[in-house]
């Protein structure tokens, strides 16, 4: 296993901690919680399609998105659902106990797809 990918893991995972931080600071100063969430993801959806066009890629076809199965496209929901928890959570349990808490959830289910043989691994890599 390579050091510098696990390294790579390491540091975002803190970025983790500092995006949840920011976010639930970012919903205590705006009318609702979910406002905050729209924000993060607009933020986030400008900054990929910069990076997209300077890396010169394109927008994924309707053609190829159309026959993929509809689970795939979870992965979006679940982001909304962890960072909307993250930014309600942090100000009442605190943010070590909401890491942690997701660190052992994060644990529970990588044993449970490791264990199943469920890959991850897109071809490409």
């Amino acid at each position: 296993m390579n050091v510098l990918y696990l390294l790579a893991a390491i540091v975002v995972g803190g970025f983790l901690t500092i995006q949840g931080l920011l976010n639930s600071r970012l919903s205590q100063s705006l009318d609702h919680p979910l406002q905050a969430s729209f924000i993060s993801f607009s933020v986030a959806l400008v900054a990929l399609v910069s990076f997209m066009m300077l890396r010169g890629i394109a927008l994924p076809s309707i053609s190829l998105l159309k026959p993929l199965p509809p689970y795939l496209f979870a992965g979006g929901l679940l982001g909304l659902l962890y960072v909307t928890t993250v930014l309600l959570l942090m100000p009442k349990i605190g943010v070590t106990n909401v890491i942690f808490a997701i660190f052992v959830g994060q644990t529970v289910i990588s044993l449970l797809v490791d264990h199943s043989a469920v890959s991850c691994r897109p071809a490409w890599l």
